[in-house]
């Protein structure tokens, strides 16, 4: 054997062996075999209210250290780490003495009483609204903690979190950057931009968080299902290896897996999981009972149903009307990007990678 023949052989056979362990998922990404739709827990694992839960935890902590006379009437000091706070029991006007040059606060304020702002104030620090909170248009705050409702007004800005124990409003053309939670109901303006938040239910503008998936029609009133040729079964999972279109009012029994592009028609029932490597669309009416996944981008359209997780890498854009996940059932909607229609429930969490907004 020539001395080159020897060489090519050894420097194969050691690219060979440094491949194997690669193999799997080389063919894993040339010719996909997953069926399972991505398993996800109903609800974000995080606690997104974590932050106002530990302010709270914080101030409380730092009040009980102080003369009892911080703990009656309006009262301008300090917390017991050197923290400057305002304390205002009567009139929201005291704030005006506590301000900048520039209009803004450098302390905490504790507001005991129902408060509503004019707008425009500037809040370098944590608002602790121990009652009603009605804040004025184009106001910017650091963080809101409100213990019962909160209410945002127009064109607001929030930078790090804001928590309602009660319903949180956030009228139209807010920016809230961070975390947005509250304990029973968050309602969206229009044109809100947002990047996480959470509540029992999520409504953009007017609509009614569902307690369960609308009730299924009788069979007779779907198409069955036709295979395509390009697909196999396994267990209760169809996987279909080319772009699929599922014609209108069919029932699809179990959970489905799409190598390429999805289109489900109106009226069509999914009684289980859908996932697709490609976008996925949904058309006005659908309801899956499952989670709805993609590689790409997610489009539902006016109407639709979902009881489990909305999970994209691109973009989410959901409907009119449409539903995600039940009060019984919360779930999850995660997307690079999400687009929210006015009417639409989600109940659970809303995460973003890019930022997400509320618009027709």
């Amino acid at each position: 054997m020539s001395e080159p023949l020897a060489v090519a052989l050894l420097l194969l056979g050691t690219l060979g062996w440094v491949a194997l362990p690669l193999l799997p998922a080389v063919l894993e990404l040339v010719r996909p075999t997953d069926v399972d739709p991505l398993v996800m827990v109903g609800r974000d694992n995080a606690d997104i209210s974590r932050f106002a839960r530990h302010f709270r935890e914080y101030a409380m902590a730092n009040l009980t250290r102080l003369p009892s006379e911080a703990l009656r009437g309006d009262y301008f000091g300090k917390l017991a780490d050197g923290t400057h706070f305002v304390r205002v029991a009567r009139l929201t006007h005291v704030l005006e003495r506590g301000a900048l040059p520039d209009g803004s606060h450098d302390r905490v304020v504790i507001l005991e009483h129902p408060t509503e702002l004019r707008g425009h104030e500037r809040f370098r620090l944590e608002v602790w609204a121990k009652a009603a909170f009605h804040g004025g248009p184009a106001a910017t705050y650091r963080a809101v903690l409100g213990e019962t409702g909160v209410r945002l007004g127009a064109r607001s800005t929030v930078l790090r979190w804001v928590h309602a124990t009660g319903v949180l409003d956030v009228m139209p053309e807010c920016r809230l950057f961070g975390r947005v939670s509250s304990e029973r109901e968050i309602r969206l303006g229009d044109g809100v931009e947002f990047q996480r938040m959470g509540a029992p239910a999520v409504i953009v503008g007017q609509g009614t968080p569902p307690s369960a998936l609308p009730a299924m029609s009788p069979a007779a009133s779907y198409a069955v299902m036709d295979e395509p040729e390009r697909s196999r079964r396994l267990g209760d999972h169809l996987r279909v290896e080319t772009d699929w279109y599922l014609p209108p009012h069919t029932l699809v029994e179990g959970h489905l897996v799409v190598a390429g592009r999805l289109h489900v028609s109106p009226g069509v029932r999914i009684r289980g999981s859908v996932k697709a490597h490609g976008p996925l669309e949904v058309d006005q009416g659908a309801i899956i009972e499952g989670s709805v996944v993609s590689r790409d981008g997610i489009r539902l359209g006016a109407g639709c149903a979902v009881g489990g997780p909305v999970i994209a890498e691109g973009t989410i854009e959901i409907g009119s009307g449409t539903s995600v996940g039940t009060l019984v059932t919360p779930t999850t909607v995660t997307g690079r990007r999400v687009r929210l229609a006015p009417g639409v429930v989600v109940c659970g969490h809303i995460v973003t990678e890019e930022g997400g907004v509320t618009a027709a």
